[in-house]
C-alpha cells in the first residue's frame, strides 16, 4: 500500500511540473524588458519631514549608520537588498526608501511609481574597491589604483559608468584578452544589485564587474568570480578567501579599520525614493493560470535561468546527500566514544555534543569558513559538508545512544550465551533493533538538514536559495521564485524519506507485511 501511495505522489507532482513548463511555453506575453531611458527626474526634500514615517534602509549601509545617527525620529526600516526593499515601498509597507543613486535610478526605472528625491545636506559617498591588509592586498590595490587613474585620465572611466547607469539594460561587457593560466586574482561579488553587479544570460555583468575584467586583462592574469553574500565579502578579503571585494563598497573610516580601500571610481548621492500612486499590477487582466505560466517564464525560461536553478539545486542536494553520509558515520563514531569505558573519551564525546548542539548552524558555518579555513584554498562546497557533518553527527550520536540503551540488555547477554562474542552479539541481536527504533527520529533530523542548507550562501555558494535571490533582484517578483525553492526543498525532503522508508521496509519486513 505505502508503496502504491508513493509512486502515486511521484506521479502527480511528474504530471503538475509537466503542465507548468508546457504551459509556460505556449503562453505568450511575459513581461518585457524595461527600454533604455535616461535617468528619472529627481526633485529636492529634507528628509527629516519624513520624521514619524518608516524609512527603508539597506542594513549596515552608509545610509543606515548616518539615518540612525543625525534622524534618531525616523523609524528605520533595514533590508538585505535593494530590490527587495524598493518592492516593500511598492506595496506600502515603508513610506519612503533611501540608497545611492546609481541603485536608485536602475530600480526606479522598473517601478514608475516611484519618485526621487535629493537632499543636498546628506553627506556624499564615494565607492571603492576593497583589498587585504597583507602586502599581497597592499601591492594589489596599489595595481588597481595605477589602472584606475589610467582610465580617469583617458575619459573610460566615465564612459563605463554612463554606459551602465543610463543604458545598464543593454550594456554588454567588452571583449578583452584575458589569460586563462596563471595565478588568479579572486574576486568576491554579490551579483543581486542592478547596475552594479547582476546576473544576466548567466553571466555577471555590471559596472563593478566590467572594472574587474578590465582590471585582469591589464594585469594579464585570470580572474575567478566567487558569488559571496555582502556582508559576508569584507569578512572574506580579511580573511584572505578572495583577493578583491566589489559590489559597490562605500568608503568609510569604519571599513578601513579592517580592509584597504582603493581610491573611488563613482562619487554617489543618497537618493530618497517615494511612492507617488497605487502599485500596478503587472499581470492584470490575466485569470490564475495565465499569470501562473507568465511568472513561470518570465522566472524561469527568460535568460535561461533554468540554469541557474539547475546549479543551485545540484549544490543543495550535493551538500545534503554528503552530509547525511558522513555525519552519520561521525555520529556512529561520537556514539561509540560516548559508550566506551573510557573518561577522556566520553568527557571528548559529550563535549562535542554539547558545543554542537548549542552553536546555531549559521554561525558554526562562518567560524569554519572565516576561521577554521580561512588560510586555506579549500572548496566552500567542501566546508559546508564538513560543518554540516559535525553538526548532524552530534545530533545523530545522540539518537543511536538511546536507541541502543533502549534494547534490553538481557538480549545480548542471551546472544553471548548462545555462543555469540559480544561484537556480534551486538551486530545481529541490538543493532537491527536500534535501527528500527532509531529510524523515524533520524528520518526528521534529515529533512532538517536539508532545510538548513538554505544558508551556504553566506559562504559563497550558489546554492537554491542563493539563486532564487538573484532571480528575485532581477524580476522583483517575490511570489513565484519562493514557492519555487520551497517546492524543490520539498522534493529533496521526500526524496530523502522515501529512501529511508524503503530502508525501514527491508529492515522490518514483519511490520511491513502487517500494514
Amino acid at each position: 500500500m505505502m508503496k502504491k501511495r508513493s509512486l502515486l505522489h511521484t506521479a502527480l507532482l511528474a504530471i503538475f511540473m509537466f503542465w507548468l513548463c508546457a504551459t509556460s511555453v505556449v503562453l505568450a506575453g511575459a513581461a518585457d524588458d524595461v527600454p533604455d531611458a535616461d535617468l528619472p527626474t529627481v526633485g529636492t526634500m529634507d528628509i527629516a519631514t519624513l520624521e514619524g514615517q518608516v524609512l527603508g534602509v539597506p542594513q549596515g549601509t552608509v545610509q543606515d549608520k548616518h539615518i540612525e545617527a543625525h534622524y534618531p525620529k525616523l523609524s528605520l526600516q533595514r533590508h538585505n537588498f535593494e530590490a527587495d526593499m524598493m518592492l516593500a515601498l511598492e506595496r506600502g509597507r515603508c513610506d519612503a526608501c533611501i540608497m545611492d543613486d546609481v541603485i536608485c535610478y536602475a530600480l526606479a526605472r522598473k517601478n514608475p511609481i516611484i519618485k526621487l528625491y535629493e537632499d543636498p545636506n546628506l553627506p556624499l559617498n564615494y565607492m571603492g574597491m576593497a583589498f587585504s591588509k597583507t602586502p599581497k592586498g597592499q601591492e594589489l590595490s596599489l595595481r588597481f589604483n595605477a589602472f584606475l587613474n589610467e582610465l580617469k585620465k583617458s575619459g573610460e572611466l566615465e564612459e563605463i559608468c554612463n554606459k551602465w547607469i543610463y543604458h545598464f539594460d543593454t550594456a554588454q561587457m567588452p571583449k578583452l584578452d584575458i589569460p586563462t593560466e596563471g595565478e588568479p586574482i579572486v574576486v568576491g561579488m554579490e551579483p543581486c544589485t542592478e547596475p552594479i553587479v547582476f546576473m544576466r544570460d548567466n553571466e555577471i555583468v555590471g559596472l563593478d564587474a566590467e572594472l574587474i575584467y578590465r582590471f585582469a586583462a591589464y594585469m594579464k592574469r585570470p580572474v575567478v568570480i566567487k558569488d559571496i553574500d555582502y556582508y559576508g565579502l569584507l569578512t572574506a578579503v580579511a580573511a584572505e578567501k578572495v583577493d578583491i571585494a566589489a559590489s559597490g563598497f562605500l568608503i568609510t573610516d569604519e571599513r578601513r579599520k579592517s580592509v584597504i580601500f582603493s581610491d573611488f571610481y563613482y562619487e554617489s548621492k543618497s537618493i530618497i525614493a517615494v511612492r507617488d500612486g497605487a502599485a500596478k499590477d503587472p499581470y492584470a487582466g490575466m485569470n490564475f493560470v495565465q499569470r501562473l505560466c507568465t511568472s513561470f517564464k518570465r522566472n524561469i525560461i527568460e535568460e535561461e535561468r533554468y540554469l541557474m536553478i539547475g546549479r543551485g539545486l545540484l549544490a543543495t542536494f550535493t551538500i545534503a546527500v554528503c552530509s547525511v553520509f558522513f555525519g552519520t558515520l561521525v555520529g556512529a563514531l561520537v556514539c561509540f566514544m560516548r559508550m566506551s569505558k573510557s573518561k577522556p573519551a566520553q568527557w571528548v564525546a559529550r563535549l562535542y555534543i554539547d558545543m554542537m548542539r548549542g552553536m546555531p548552524i549559521l554561525v558554526l558555518l562562518m567560524l569554519m569558513y572565516y576561521v577554521a579555513f580561512a588560510g586555506s584554498s579549500i572548496d566552500a562546497v567542501y566546508v559546508a559538508i564538513i560543518t554540516f557533518s559535525l553538526n548532524f553527527g552530534a545530533y545523530v550520536s545522540e539518537m543511536f545512544r538511546t536507541s541502543i540503551c533502549s534494547v534490553e540488555r538481557g538480549q545480548a547477554e542471551a546472544g553471548i550465551a548462545m555462543g555469540f562474542s559480544p561484537f556480534f552479539a551486538f551486530f545481529y541481536i541490538v543493532l537491527p533493533q536500534a535501527v528500527r527504533r532509531v529510524l523515524p527520529v533520524y528520518k526528521g533530523e534529515v529533512i532538517s538538514l536539508v532545510k538548513n542548507t538554505s544558508v551556504v550562501g553566506y559562504v559563497a555558494i550558489e546554492d537554491l536559495t542563493k539563486m532564487t535571490d538573484l532571480i528575485r533582484a532581477r524580476t522583483f517578483e517575490p511570489f513565484f521564485p519562493l514557492i519555487m525553492v520551497a517546492l524543490l526543498y520539498f522534493l529533496i525532503a521526500w526524496l530523502f524519506t522515501l529512501v529511508l522508508d524503503y530502508a525501514g521496509r527491508k529492515i522490518n519486513p514483519e511490520k511491513t507485511a502487517k500494514r
